[in-house]
């Protein structure tokens, strides 16, 4: 087995695991430097200059260049690159300057050698010591220290343009000469807010904080080089080059190079589903060399050295190698390695050598820990790496609030300016009244006044909005995480909300990209029929088979009876290869191909059942194994040794060892070795016959009949939405494969200094070119039908969401057949649609199939316009019969095709685009995880639309990050998807409504709570502006500074959150019926530029009514300053709170209880200050104002008159909008209320017209 050990290792399929950050690829030592970096970055897509398919093989000797774009694409794979052209952050600038390091010496860095810490003399000096540099295993994941927490928090919350304006108005009214309020007062509102950020942050990372304390203080066993044996040692003092044990069901606490194994070949599995959360379990090797030596390996005589490349974030690709005291190379792969957080499994114990550990690099900094972001990218083990954190999305409601902002900063300088020209009038107008101790001119009052009146002005700007919107937003992720509409309780999982700050981009959705396979369909591949030598053995009783493997873990389906009549055909179990006839011996050879050919572990341990574990990485090994085991033939499939799979006395026995090929088709080869020396090779898993023959040097030998028989066959299996597979034999296999076995054993064992000068880039593409030797010349055995059903629910979700105008996009790596087979089964495509199909080869033809269809669709578009001109003027009599319109348009395009279309250089983008505006849906077969993400890309910053990406796959992951929503699914795939999207569903079908009422709500509820909150700051505002008017211009207010400062922070504060978390303008029920509902929020019309400017005009007009009521009340009268100053506000308070009752659509206990309360807290705080305060912060006295106020009838005149007049335009307008122009919400709420009528109206006669003994009868 020990031969085969980097053809596992080194030929793994491009497994891309993207994530935020990620790591370039590292060549290994001998490579040529490239000239292309694959660098991961969601936003810089780019083509490579060399965009060209290499096809070329080298020779064995010859040295590959790898300047340029020197990877192999397939025929279907886009050579897209991703590229961070970001300059270094400042930061880095300063760790680089204080370690007197470069950024080119660390990327020079690729290869470090990691010596085994028992051979190192003891107290080394950590500077002298070779693994000095190399972190240990302590993990921390926290922000804050107790040193940096106020330092950092401070920084980060400064960041927010609005805190550092407020903080400026603190700081400018401290200024004697513009000093307009108290100096402590005028704290409080930023105070409170940054007290209340700062508790909230503080908490989120106290859980961190416990999290990493559990994590660290968590044992293993370290060889101890003084007690001569392994002691128990926490994970957070495991360094680089310790050698340590792990046992059965243990966790794997750092990345560790497998060196010894219970099982005697050096194997060894483990459970990978706490870093990808696939339940299969992976099957890790010794390094060759030590398989050998496992009864006779002793740590403390382990003195080799171990080169690996630097920490990366691919999780599937490692390189290395063991240099031996002798000088002696043996290479490492992934094969070899057991990353951090993999559970050890079926496995006694295993031994190895930490290679990678989790802390920071450096601890320059850690006293005072202000540059926390280099301790977090410090981690340098796989898992921890591809753990990216959460990201920071805005919304476009988000954006449009940030830009009214700006339009309030600008009416708040407007006001100011006009206050200073206002005052410089006035002291020009009354030269004599001027001040004698003030010496400064007009032009310098002027001037101060201007910053005095931003100071008592400042609320125009909503400090307290930002804190209000986060907490609206943490509540409505609270109450759709524990929804039980969104519950499921087959797999026991609600929806997982990831990012807390778009909740309200979810009802603006207008472009959806979906994957296909474990997101439409169910991912669980059924095997429903099989073709050998053209006859179709169909197995119809598997209608059942998912919920049997649910519910019970084992099958309960009958096999074929056909089948199992013509295997048994003049042979018996023992004597298998001396079948009677031709057909017989066909049978028995598809199945024994069946039977090795999968990547089955058994378990040792059996189920309750009394049946084999079996755990698999393919899902289509699952299917063709659990239907093997039917026929009774099933054996424990180890690969060593040998397996004998038709009984003891059988002629042959196999070592089957996979060799996936770097290819979206996923086939596996299998070599087969016989007692006479003749070698089977054998094929599995190819999708279609025409790939056969598209392989160099491989072709498929059928003859006429066969491909009629074979054709008539697998015909069936298309239609019901199966997946072929077909299995072939090569006829003559022994010279072929005796020559490729000798060429890779060439490869495998080579000289000190060829594993210097052979790259591994050369050493993967010999191995890949050896299969090519290996796979040619096949001969068809049959076929193999699995089903991949659509999950419950996917049709009826896509109608919903097409309906509500969502432009729905499938992108799938599947070939063309099945995709649109699927699409038409998931309601995507409707038979009346005019199915579009751009399949092109070459740029050309790209180009001109784009502009025909353009050009077609012109053509419709005219006539149809002629069409409509003829009816208007009554010419439809002479018009004859037209022939039948189609639906509708769906697009359906290849990968190949996109290639051209998204390359820059092309000029194609805009065209495609354009046609893809004219269809109703699209469909991308053969795309690769980078075109998923770059289509997202260019319709997102083209076509400027908001855009939802859902998936459930590791290729997934980049199209998820570059949409403004990304959504992974918890399905058979791992959780990579899950853990890089913003929510998290456990089925499609949730995604209706989790979008067309959750959505819907989130945007309306928060575009309300904006809006008000402008407007209640506006409204305040312009009164004390129109105050000026009567004080000269002096920058005096007529309100306490007391109520001013807790206007936001008390008064007004809990409406706003009722509405952003309660509100509802349609019932779940009415939004659930009605999808087209969801037009509102798809084209932004809750929440408008619009919108902001008719806020701020109902502001301008309740003030002017509010300030000129209470004053043309209290005219002539002996109030003072604050007593009208107190009605003023009384009667705004009420006004507002009345605004709010007319913008609610939906009332609960909970918005009368937070009007209520709003009212309640002023007049009581009003009471109780008035009071008990007197001079208080040195303030103006109020004493008994509030009293004295509330026992004159003016008061409670004029806040009666002030909410009838100032609200009432804002009740007529909604009124009339209701009566005359509804929108599609008001529509369907009245259609529903008439509906309810009739109802009432019908039973009501109904009853009166019947008697009470038939009624009895009735019921």
């Amino acid at each position: 087995m020990t031969q085969f050990e980097l053809l596992a290792a080194g030929s793994r399929g491009h497994q891309r695991a993207f994530s935020q950050g990620q790591i370039s690829e590292v060549p290994p030592v001998g490579a040529e430097r490239p000239g292309h970096s694959r660098v991961g970055s969601k936003t810089d897509f780019i083509l490579p200059p060399e965009h060209k398919d290499s096809t070329k093989a080298e020779g064995a000797t010859s040295r590959i260049s790898t300047k340029g774009h020197s990877r192999q694409a397939s025929t279907s794979e886009s050579t897209y690159t991703l590229r961070n052209s970001d300059p270094p952050h400042l930061w880095q600038k300063l760790y680089y300057r204080l370690t007197r390091r470069s950024p080119r010496s660390e990327q020079e860095e690729r290869i470090r050698t990691v010596v085994p810490n028992h051979i190192v003399p003891p107290k080394t000096p950590r500077k002298v010591h070779p693994n000095g540099r190399r972190p240990n295993n302590r993990i921390r994941t926290t922000k804050y220290t107790l040193l940096s927490f106020l330092p950092r928090n401070l920084l980060e919350q400064f960041h927010r343009v609005a805190n550092l304006y407020f903080i400026f108005i603190v700081l400018l009214n401290w200024v004697p000469a513009i000093n307009a309020f108290g100096k402590e007062i005028a704290m409080i509102p930023v105070l409170f807010v940054l007290g209340v950020t700062a508790v909230k942050d503080l908490f989120e990372d106290r859980r961190r904080h416990a999290s990493d304390k559990k994590i660290n203080n968590s044992t293993c066993r370290i060889y101890n080089r003084e007690h001569s044996r392994y002691r128990k040692v926490l994970w957070k003092d495991v360094r680089v080059g310790d050698l340590i044990h792990l046992s059965n069901n243990e966790v794997v606490p750092a990345d560790i190079l497998l060196l010894r194994s219970s099982d005697p070949s050096g194997l060894c599995y483990i459970d990978t589903g706490h870093l990808d959360g696939e339940t299969n379990l992976k099957q890790r090797q010794v390094a060759r060399g030590f398989i050998e030596k496992q009864r006779w390996f002793e740590p403390s005589k382990f003195r080799s050295k171990i080169e690996v490349e630097s920490p990366t974030t691919k999780i599937y690709r490692f390189h290395g190698s063991i240099v031996h005291d002798s000088g002696q190379r043996v290479p490492v792969g992934t094969d070899n390695l057991l990353l951090r957080e993999c559970l050890l499994k079926n496995t006694d114990f295993i031994e190895g050598i930490v290679v990678y550990a989790g802390n920071v690099v450096v601890r320059l900094l850690q006293p005072s820990q202000l540059i926390v972001e280099f301790i977090i990218l410090g981690h340098e083990t796989k898992a921890l790496l591809n753990n990216g954190g959460p990201r920071y999305k805005r919304s476009s409601l988000e954006k449009q609030m940030n830009q009214d902002v700006v339009w309030c900063v600008l009416i708040l300088i407007l006001m100011c300016i006009l206050g200073a020209i206002g005052c410089k009038l006035w002291l020009l107008a009354f030269p004599d009244l001027k001040s004698p101790f003030r010496e400064e001119s007009d032009q310098i009052e002027a001037f101060l006044a201007f910053w005095t009146y931003v100071i008592i002005l400042q609320i125009m700007i909503p400090l307290s909005l930002y804190v209000t919107l986060e907490l609206c937003k943490i509540l409505q992720v609270y109450h759709i995480h524990h929804n039980v509409d969104l519950y499921d309780s087959v797999m026991d999982k609600r929806i997982e909300c990831r990012a807390l700050n778009i909740t309200e981009e979810l009802g603006q959705i207008q472009y959806i990209f979906s994957d296909k396979t474990g997101t439409l369909t169910e991912n669980k591949m059924i095997f429903r029929n099989c073709a050998i030598a053209g006859i179709d053995y169909n197995h119809p009783g598997l209608e059942n088979e998912a919920q049997n493997c649910n519910k019970q873990g084992n099958l309960s389906v009958k096999v074929n009876e056909q089948l199992v009549t013509d295997l048994n055909q003049g042979v018996t179990a023992e004597h298998v290869f001396s079948s009677r006839n031709v057909h017989s011996a066909r049978i028995q050879e598809f199945l024994l191909l069946l039977a090795v050919c999968n990547t089955v572990v058994c378990s040792k341990h059996p189920h309750h059942d009394n049946m084999n574990a079996s755990e698999t990485a393919s899902p289509k090994s699952r299917s063709i194994c659990d239907k093997y085991s039917r026929l009774e033939e099933s054996r424990s499939v180890t690969p060593s040794p040998p397996l004998n799979a038709f009984g003891a006395d059988s002629k042959r026995s196999y070592v089957p060892t996979l060799s996936p090929i770097e290819s979206v088709e996923n086939s596996e080869s299998m070599e087969g070795q016989a007692s006479s020396r003749s070698l089977r090779p054998k094929l599995l898993s190819i999708p279609s016959i025409g790939f056969l023959s598209r392989k160099s040097n491989s072709t498929v030998n059928l003859t006429d009949e066969e491909k009629v028989k074979l054709g008539h066959a697998a015909s069936p299996l298309s239609p019901s939405d199966l997946k072929p597979i077909y299995e072939a034999e090569s006829p003559d296999e022994l010279a072929l494969v005796d020559a490729a076995y000798i060429y890779k054993c060439r490869l495998l064992r080579r000289t000190p200094t060829e594993e210097i000068e052979l790259s591994v880039d050369n050493v993967e593409k010999k191995i890949r070119d050896s299969y090519n030797y290996i796979e040619c010349n096949m001969t068809l055995l049959g076929a193999t039908g699995i089903e991949d059903r659509l999950q419950e629910g996917v049709p009826e979700t896509l109608t919903a969401l097409i309906a509500a105008g969502i432009v729905v996009w499938v992108v799938t790596g599947d070939k063309p057949e099945t995709a649109i087979n699927i699409a038409y089964s998931a309601k995507l495509f409707s038979p009346q649609m005019e199915l579009l199909k751009i399949m092109a080869r070459s740029k050309e033809s790209a180009e001109s199939t784009i502009r025909c269809y353009l050009a077609d669709i012109e053509l419709q578009s005219n006539q149809a316009e002629n069409a409509e001109e003829h009816c208007s003027a009554g010419c439809s009599s002479r018009i004859g019969p037209q022939m039948p319109k189609p639906q509708g348009r769906a697009l359906v395009v290849d990968g190949k095709t996109l290639t051209y279309i998204l390359d820059r250089r092309s000029n194609l983008t805009k065209p495609f685009l354009k046609l893809t505006t004219a269809c109703n849906s699209v469909l991308c077969c053969r795309a690769t995880p980078l075109q998923k993400a770059y289509i997202v890309k260019v319709v997102k910053e083209e076509l400027k639309m908001r855009t939802l990406a859902i998936g459930d796959g590791a290729n997934d992951v980049s199209m998820i990050q570059t949409a403004d929503v990304g959504i992974g699914i918890s399905g058979q795939e791992g959780m990579q998807a899950v853990m890089a999207a913003d929510f998290a569903l456990s089925r499609f079908k949730y995604l209706e409504r989790f979008l067309l009422v959750h959505g819907h709500w989130s945007y309306d509820r928060l575009s309300k709570m904006v809006l008000y909150f402008f407007y209640k700051n506006a409204t305040f505002v312009f009164l004390i502006f129109w105050y000026q008017f009567y004080c000269g211009f002096s920058g005096s207010v007529m309100i306490d500074q007391m109520y001013l400062m807790l206007y936001n922070l008390l008064f007004t504060s809990l409406p706003p959150i009722a509405i952003g978390v309660y509100d509802q303008d349609a019932p779940y029920r009415l939004l659930r019926d009605n999808p087209y509902l969801y037009k509102r929020g798809r084209l932004g019309r809750a929440y408008r530029t619009y919108s902001f400017w008719m806020t701020m005009a109902d502001s301008l007009y309740q003030s002017v009514v509010v300030f000129w009521l209470c004053k043309m009340a209290y005219e002539g009268t002996d109030v003072d300053i604050f007593e009208f100053g107190t009605a003023t506000t009384t009667a705004c308070m009420c006004v507002m709170l009345l605004h709010v009752s007319i913008e609610t659509r939906s009332w609960t206990i909970i918005h009368a209880a937070s009007i209520f309360c709003s009212i309640g807290a002023f007049f009581l705080y009003s009471l109780t200050y008035n009071t008990f305060c007197v001079n208080c912060f040195g303030l103006p006295s109020t004493y008994w104002t509030i009293q004295i106020s509330m026992h004159r009838p003016q008061y409670w005149l004029v806040t009666l008159l002030a909410c009838v007049v100032a609200v009432l335009p804002r009740l007529l307008f909604r009124v009339c909008q209701t009566m005359f122009a509804p929108d599609e919400v008001t529509k369907a709420l009245l259609a529903e209320r008439k509906s309810q009528r009739r109802g009432e109206k019908f039973l009501v006669s109904w009853s009166r017209s019947t008697s009470t003994s038939s009624i009895y009868r009735y019921s």
